[in-house]
């Protein structure tokens, strides 16, 4: 290991105010976890674990020449945080790393978290970047989603950050969800387009498995409109573009690159991540703490349910599939240095090999000596196909055991 070697350090909040109908993180934990209190046992252990994990594995990393350059802490719903949790959490962090070389530190919310008090307990933190899941600002959609905010809650968010002295804002907002118009999408954007953001993340929505949407998809002619999906996403794709916020990456918009997500997209470097649910990647090996299993971590911070080489049939195709959203794509001598394989090799395991067969029979797949990647203005259209074949009672062919297990 060189000295000072770049690290994203991820801190996982496995804590929600609501189980949302559309969420795939959160239909592996159970309700009675994901809702803890700050007073609740189980909450207060995870918090002590969380801690325990930090000092031995971060402490570790530390001493092998890693320094963080991106903070990020999500979730779940990371906002969610007490004042004093956010303190001990920082301080935990503070004891094993060094911070002063950050080009980042996000914070993820709900709008319906947030107060001035909490805010600046965050800025107190070394936050300078928040992002804030709204979904949409249509209200009718909000309450079919089973968000706990409402549309004034997310401008309020936004402004109070402003006010907390945040100089990058982010919102995530979602389009092409069961019966959604293209038209309510352009709304949602220029609603953000009118507030005080740096980025806007507007991803496709995913029927994924197990949520309460997708239960719902086919039940009184409830459907997925792929071509409505597709109108959405060019709509606000061009108000975005148009205001100042090119689209650098699938979904992602914004001069203001977010650097987390691409550090996970194109394995720019390796990340550690902590808590219940959270997934690391370090010399060559994939970690996972798996979802939904809070008391096991409890019990064990320091012991992974999934432990690959980065390489394998297991994670290789995930990893692929992140960074085909991309528009540089996946990058052969990056691949081959966080890997230490041959990038051919791994590209010719059956899992990566059909989901490249998929893509290939939609759009065109760039094979070169760079590595492999989607023409960038057929990125979205390539994800929205590849989502839609997984939608239950669609009419169409199924897809493959490989893309079906990506995309949950």
């Amino acid at each position: 290991m060189s000295a000072h070697a770049d690290l994203l350090v991820y801190l996982h909040i496995p804590f929600c105010r609501s189980k949302c109908h559309f969420c795939d993180w959160v239909t592996e934990v159970p309700t009675s976890e994901l809702l803890l209190r700050e007073t609740d046992q189980p909450r207060i252990r995870h918090l002590d674990a969380l801690c325990w994990e930090i000092a031995e594995r971060g402490g570790a990393l530390g001493e092998q020449g890693y320094t963080p350059s991106i903070q990020y802490w999500g979730g779940g719903t990371a906002s969610i945080l007490t004042t004093d949790e956010i303190a001990r959490l920082g301080a935990a962090l503070r004891e094993v790393f060094t911070f002063r070389d950050l080009q980042e530190s996000t914070i993820e919310c709900s709008p319906d978290s947030l107060s001035p008090a909490k805010l600046a307990a965050f800025r107190d933190a070394g936050f300078t970047r928040l992002s804030s899941g709204v979904q949409s600002f249509d209200p009718a959609r909000l309450r079919t989603l089973g968000r706990s905010h409402d549309a004034g809650q997310a401008r309020t968010a936004v402004r109070w950050a402003a006010e907390a002295g945040f100089d990058d804002i982010s919102i995530d907002l979602i389009c092409g969800f069961p019966g959604q118009s293209a038209h309510e999408v352009a709304e949602s954007v220029r609603a953000a387009l009118d507030l005080p953001i740096t980025h806007v993340a507007l991803y496709p929505y995913r029927p994924a498995h197990g949520t309460v949407m997708r239960r719902q998809l086919g039940r009184g002619g409830r459907t997925i409109d792929r071509d409505e999906q597709r109108r959405g996403y060019a709509a606000g794709a061009e108000l975005l573009v148009g205001a100042g916020f090119p689209e650098y990456a699938m979904s992602h918009f914004g001069s203001r690159q977010c650097f987390s997500d691409l550090t996970y997209f194109q394995l720019r470097s390796d990340w550690a991540g902590f808590g219940s649910g959270a997934t690391s990647v370090v010399g060559g090996r994939y970690l996972s703490h798996a979802r939904g299993r809070l008391l096991d971590y409890n019990r064990d911070p320091l012991s992974f349910e999934e432990d690959y080489e980065l390489s394998s049939a297991a994670i290789a195709p995930r990893l692929l599939y992140q960074s085909l959203t991309t528009f540089e794509g996946a990058e052969r001598a990056r691949w081959q240095a966080r890997t230490g394989r041959d990038f051919d090799e791994i590209m010719a395991e059956p899992a990566c090999r059909s989901l490249l067969e998929f893509f290939e029979s939609v759009t065109t797949v760039v094979r070169d000596e760079r590595g492999i990647r989607l023409p960038s203005t057929e990125i979205a259209d390539a994800f929205i196909d590849l989502q839609y074949l997984n939608a239950p009672k669609q009419g169409r062919a199924q897809l493959s055991a490989t893309a079906a297990a990506l995309m949950g």
